[in-house]
């Protein structure tokens, strides 16, 4: 099926309701069943180490109710503390099933004469690393200032789970694997998946959604909303996974080595300063959307004349 000039949305077949579901909401579930297997082993891990460690006071657990709340606590209290851990084995197992799923999606546009936007030059993606940057340090200086960590309990315990891992382990779980998981998921496939028969902005607002909701917590909702729109966009125009990949990246791996150096504590130190560093963040990203504006995303049609400008986006 070929692609008809002037349609504003890609030749696929109609689907039933049901099929579009569990195209849309299909991958989610199964992220969430990867999390529960992973977090079971793990748990598993934990007690048959704790079996092994100290037999006497596990078999004192089987016959003691008291005994086994303090077991199972004991073993909530590492399994929190392995967080980071868990999170980079589950990122791990996600990433090459949805990888999977991405790949198929490419080969259905191929199959269906879908042209997909052009991709933008290596030396453009400097761009999506100083926005990145820009604002995620912008964003969390609001919340530092707004004092949103001492409203949100949830937020602040989930923080000093994530942080209390070593350096190197953070930056390998929380800065490399998580951003390609993530982004294959909810950029890759959910935001494309409904940018099939939709504008930029619905998939957009419905992706950034879902995605906020996936942290369960105010701050990190609202946080990962704002956040889930910037990487819809970037992978609008630049027309590969790679970009969004790129900037959840560079923003994990700065809230890592802030928090690793205590940036946030010297600047909340002076409201001047983390005033004047908030605005000129601002500048920054700003700046850097003004210029990806400037990207033309759009494909080259077949057979499309030079007079005229009329182009079709495919998602």
């Amino acid at each position: 099926m070929e692609q008809q000039q002037g349609d504003p949305r890609p030749p696929f077949p109609p689907e039933n309701y049901g099929k579009r579901m569990w195209q849309l909401w299909g991958p989610i579930l199964i992220k969430w069943g990867i999390e529960f297997l992973v977090s079971i082993v793990a748990m598993t891990f934990l007690a048959m180490a704790y079996q092994f460690a100290d037999p006497e006071a596990f078999l004192e657990a089987l016959d003691s109710e008291e005994a086994m709340i303090r077991l199972y606590d004991q073993l909530i209290t590492r399994f929190l503390e392995a967080g980071t851990l868990i999170q980079g084995a589950t990122s791990l197992v996600i990433i090459p099933v949805m990888w999977i799923f991405f790949h198929r999606d490419r080969v259905k546009e191929k199959m269906y004469g879908v042209i997909p936007n052009k991709k933008a030059p290596a030396w453009k993606y400097a761009a999506v690393v100083l926005m990145s940057l820009a604002l995620c340090l912008g964003l969390n200086n609001l919340i530092n200032i707004g004092n949103l960590v001492v409203v949100d309990e949830v937020y602040a315990e989930t923080m000093e789970a994530m942080y209390s891992a070593a350096f190197p382990l953070q930056v390998l779980c929380l800065g490399v694997l998580v951003p390609i998981s993530e982004e294959l998921l909810f950029r890759g496939l959910l935001f494309r998946r409904l940018r099939e028969r939709g504008t930029f902005l619905q998939a957009a607002f419905y992706s950034a959604v879902v995605f906020g909701l996936m942290h369960m917590n105010m701050v990190q909702m609202i946080y990962g909303f704002i956040l889930g729109m910037m990487l819809a966009y970037v992978y609008e125009k630049y027309g590969s996974v790679k970009a969004p990949v790129l900037a959840h990246a560079t923003m994990n791996l700065l809230s890592v080595t802030a928090t690793q150096i205590g940036l946030m504590d010297w600047l909340m130190a002076d409201i001047m300063r983390i005033g004047t560093v908030t605005v000129l963040c601002a500048s920054v990203a700003a700046s850097m959307f003004v210029f990806m504006q400037r990207i033309d995303e759009k494909p080259d049609l077949p057979g499309k004349n030079d007079n005229n400008d009329e182009k079709l986006t495919a998602f």
